[in-house]
């Protein structure tokens, strides 16, 4: 095995990017989010999640300036499969949409067929990717195309 030096243990921060400060904190927090810290100069918002542990992280939300791009991004956020499986009723209590990934519309859970996990999407206010992600039990799979999860399961 080659020797691989310093080895990264995971993601500790990453960000995302809206048009409106206040309307990324109300959706964000819809989801059960927690923020940890507002800078009103800055405008930007902190999530921390697993505070003061080894696997802590934390998710920054920007404000752009009016003159800039927005640069859309993808985030997964990792729940329990119980959870995964009430998703689209629990976000469409929040009035949020489950949207078409791979092929398949939005109806219910998709399968990673090499992880295995099942997932979720759906778009924060300002069109950034998110996704609920859950393993599932199971071996991995070659597969021709994505499956629903019900299928995945009778298969």
């Amino acid at each position: 095995m080659k020797e691989r030096g310093y080895v990264i243990r995971g993601i500790y921060e990453t960000h995302l990017q809206g048009s409106n400060l206040e309307q990324s904190v109300r959706f964000y927090e819809s989801l059960g989010l927690v923020i940890d810290y507002i800078s009103k100069r800055r405008r930007i918002a902190f999530i921390v999640f697993n505070k003061y542990s080894e696997h802590e992280t934390m998710l920054g939300l920007w404000e752009i300036k009016s003159d800039e791009q927005l640069s859309k991004r993808h985030i997964a956020f990792n729940v329990s499969l119980e959870d995964l499986l009430k998703a689209k009723e629990w976000l469409a209590e929040r009035g949020i949409e489950s949207k078409a990934v791979f092929g398949r519309d939005g109806s219910e859970p998709i399968v990673h067929a090499s992880d295995p996990a099942a997932a979720i999407y759906f778009n924060d206010p300002d069109g950034n990717e998110l996704e609920f992600y859950a393993r599932i039990p199971g071996e991995s799979r070659v597969v021709v195309s994505t499956a629903f999860l019900s299928e995945w399961n009778n298969s």
